[in-house]
């Protein structure tokens, strides 16, 4: 299976594509550059969110967004983000920042850090109830917390770890959290990035350095190969009006000017599969 380019080069660092019912439009952040981007039609839309890193993005049920910057959450009323406005510290040591999240099944709101200088579990996954609007660390010693997503009956989560190569499955509960950590996937092409699950409850996981996305069944097997030209895969969703195409970003992180020209680029694909909708923050 081969992704199809639908964007010049548009980032220099693309992730944490999502698909959010109420804005029928892709949005995915360009990380290193602070800006969420929108595409709208034939264009891309940057909007600046204040930071120097602009993390990951996803929709508020009541209207607006959250948004992870460097070092903070932010929050807007308006899906424009024209009142977007920081809250909350996630880390307070200044050489950790916040990289990629999402939303669990009840609402809440979980963002994952790292090590400036990639330092062997220094990562935490933290998770921001709806109700305190204050981060509480989750999972900790993590290397490079990432891509994560919850199975279609909402019992299993996934998590990324980039640095340690593995994608980690926990039981879940809404009261207890994740449980039971155990290894879903371990090495293969490139290191895991991005993540989402499909309704038969495949885990598609970006291959940074890879050229690919892969889909694994819910016992772990590799079923799926997408192909892209940019060796830099970062992130992937599902999205369109039937949820049936998945989104794809790339990256030129640590790339020559003259390297893989549509590196930065959107792809897509349509697998044959739908994902599932994604949850907007309760807060």
């Amino acid at each position: 299976m081969r992704a199809e380019r639908l964007t010049d080069r548009v980032c220099f660092h693309g992730e944490g594509p999502v698909w959010w019912d109420r804005w029928q439009q892709l949005r995915f952040v360009d990380m290193f550059a602070g800006d969420v981007l929108t595409l709208a039609g034939d264009r891309v839309v940057r909007t600046p969110v204040g930071s120097a890193i602009a993390a990951v993005i996803r929709p508020r049920l009541g209207g607006g967004a959250v948004v992870a910057r460097e070092h903070d959450l932010a929050i807007s009323n308006l899906d424009d983000l024209s009142d977007l406005t920081g809250f909350a510290r996630v880390d307070a040591d200044p050489g950790m920042r916040c990289n990629e999240g999402g939303c669990d099944p009840d609402g809440g709101f979980w963002i994952g850090t790292l090590a400036y200088g990639f330092a062997d579990g220094a990562g935490t996954l933290y998770r921001l109830d709806a109700g305190s609007l204050r981060p509480s660390a989750v999972v900790e010693g993590l290397n490079i917390s990432n891509g994560l997503g919850w199975s279609p009956d909402g019992r299993t989560m996934y998590l990324n770890d980039s640095g340690g190569g593995t994608t980690w499955a926990f039981d879940y509960d809404p009261l207890e959290g994740p449980t039971n950590r155990r290894v879903f996937v371990r090495g293969g092409v490139g290191a895991p990035d991005g993540l989402c699950v499909d309704v038969d409850g495949g885990v598609w996981t970006a291959r940074y350095g890879g050229g690919q996305v892969h889909r694994y069944d819910p016992n772990g097997t590799l079923s799926e190969v997408v192909e892209l030209p940019p060796s830099r895969v970062t992130a992937c969703c599902f999205g369109g009006a039937d949820l049936g195409t998945l989104f794809i970003t790339t990256s030129r992180e640590d790339l020559p000017e003259d390297a893989e020209p549509e590196a930065g680029s959107l792809y897509s694909v349509r697998p044959g599969v739908s994902g599932l909708p994604v949850q907007g923050f309760a807060g």
